[in-house]
This record gives C-alpha cells, sequence and structure tokens, in this order.
C-alpha cells in the first residue's frame, strides 16, 4: 500500500507539473491536526503535527498532499490526498473531497478467524476550511473541519486547529 502511496503522489505531482508554473501557486505548509477514526474493528485518534504542499491552479481548483503524525491512542501517521475549490480573494474559504489513510499503532479486533483489519484504514469524506486568509507570501487557516465514512461503518473526523503556508 506503501507503494501505491507514493505512485499516487508522484502522478499528481508529474500532472501538476505539466502545466506551465505561471498557472499554479505551489505552498509549503506544517499545522496542528486531529483525527478520530472508529469503525467495526479499528478504533484510533490522536493529535499532532503535519506537513504537506498545496497546489492552487488559477481556475481556483486546489490540491492538497499531507503527512501527519499524531499522538495519543498509540503514535499514528495519516496521510490526506485532497481535491477542491477555493474562493478567490483574500478571505479564501474552501471545500474539498478528501481520501484519508490511517497507519500505525491503533486499537483493533481481530475477525471470529483470528485474522487482523487491513492496514490502512481508509476514509473518504469532505473537508470544509471557513478561516483561511490569504498574505503576501502564503496563507493562514485556522478551525479547518473534516468528515469521512469508509468501510466496516467506519467514521473519521478530523480537524485543524492552526495551518501556516508559504510560496515556494
Amino acid at each position: 500500500m506503501k507503494r501505491i502511496s507514493i505512485i499516487f503522489i508522484m502522478s499528481f505531482l508529474s500532472a501538476c507539473s505539466a502545466y506551465s508554473q505561471e498557472n499554479f501557486k505551489w505552498t509549503a505548509f506544517l499545522h496542528q491536526t486531529g483525527m478520530y477514526y472508529t469503525s467495526g474493528r479499528v478504533t484510533s485518534d490522536g493529535f499532532g503535527l503535519g506537513l504537506g504542499v498545496h497546489a492552487l491552479h488559477k481556475s481556483q481548483v486546489a490540491g492538497q498532499v499531507d503527512v501527519n503524525i499524531l499522538w495519543g491512542n498509540g503514535n499514528a501517521v495519516t496521510t490526506r490526498f485532497a481535491l477542491g475549490y477555493e474562493r478567490k480573494g483574500k478571505w479564501a474559504p474552501g471545500v474539498y473531497g478528501t481520501f484519508n489513510m490511517i497507519w500505525g499503532q491503533r486499537v483493533q479486533m481481530l475477525s471470529e478467524t483470528g485474522e487482523k483489519p487491513p492496514m490502512p484504514a481508509m476514509a473518504a469524506g469532505i473537508r470544509v476550511t471557513p478561516l483561511k486568509f490569504i498574505t503576501k507570501s502564503g496563507y493562514i487557516s485556522a478551525l479547518e473541519l473534516g468528515y469521512g465514512f469508509g468501510p466496516e461503518k467506519a467514521m473519521s473526523l478530523e480537524f485543524s486547529i492552526l495551518t501556516a503556508g508559504i510560496y515556494f
């Protein structure tokens, strides 16, 4: 599954670079994040830090890839791929469709045959960024919220308290 993630990230980045550079604003960002994931056989949660890359096309279509490390219920790592739309201007709220993968330590229940649940746990959902503000050198965003669902009646709640990005 790690190979699939790396291939997906590399494909996304190479497809984005196929367009001329003036069509995209690339931003590296750091954020404080948290997540709670539960399904019929897996529970994982935590709070921690993450970093990623955000690409904004001149049409205001945005893509984002990030990796987060969370502490709480052991050590979990989440990977998120997001594609969405942002409003143009200094106040730039946005909405994204997301795909999250949760790796690492978690509480899990074995099946009746003694099999562990699949790794990673996955969820697809929606994320909103209502308090995102554009600056000369990047952006700042507060209180981003997301909700997702996945296999085995999974539910994923995610949030970012503060995100700061800088253009490169």
